[in-house]
């Protein structure tokens, strides 16, 4: 695992988020980068230990804190990726070496509304996705244009890129007896041995 290369994914693991995370990943993949995300279900200081290193790991982070709120009135709302996104922060901001290299998207559904309640992350780079794919793609390209300061690939084609792959693994899935789980029903180890061959082929394709 390459410090250069490598994406830390503060995200939701719920099957709803799949909606977005799945696009995530495909462009994180289409862009050469190996996504890094913590799915340790042991106890809870382990999975503390595994998300540090991960972080410390990782020159790129994207933290998803576009579900941290109440759903309905009896909800109790969960920390988890506020949390890891301030150990992000204070890793760039303590580190010391290649750790103060690193660069960190905070994504959000609603422009402007963590500024409300958590009004210390003003100044981050904090971009809207409104829940939509596209958006979300879209929003991703432009802050690793930034970053890397480098032409990449329209937006509008990584997302026809992703539409298609999706198509085609819907096909394959219900060849292969996945019935209605679809893309959505594979786990993260899964649908990345989709994804990265899916993409190599595209790049390769391109090439000739």
């Amino acid at each position: 695992m390459s410090f250069e290369n490598s994406v830390f994914i503060n995200c939701p693991f719920d099957d709803k988020y799949k909606e977005l995370l799945w696009p995530l990943l495909f462009t994180i993949v289409y862009f050469d980068l190996e996504p890094q995300i913590s799915q340790t279900i042991s106890s809870g200081n382990v999975r503390v230990e595994e998300i540090k290193k991960l972080i410390k790991s990782s020159k790129y982070s994207i933290h998803d804190i576009s579900r941290c709120k109440l759903s309905s009135i009896n909800d109790v709302p969960r920390f988890n990726m506020p949390f890891e996104m301030g150990l992000d922060i204070g890793c760039q901001t303590y580190g010391h070496g290649r750790l103060k290299s690193k660069k960190c998207l905070i994504l959000e559904t609603e422009k402007y509304h963590y500024q409300k309640v958590l009004s210390d992350i003003s100044g981050q780079d904090i971009k809207d996705h409104n829940d939509n794919t596209n958006q979300l793609i879209y929003k991703v390209r432009e802050w690793f244009i930034a970053v890397f300061n480098q032409r990449i690939a329209p937006a509008e084609v990584i997302c026809d890129y992703y539409s298609d792959f999706v198509y085609y693994t819907e096909m394959t899935l219900a060849k292969d007896g996945y019935g209605k789980r679809g893309i959505l029903g594979l786990s993260l180890a899964e649908y990345l041995l989709f994804v990265k061959p899916h993409i190599a082929k595209i790049k390769s394709n391109k090439a000739n």
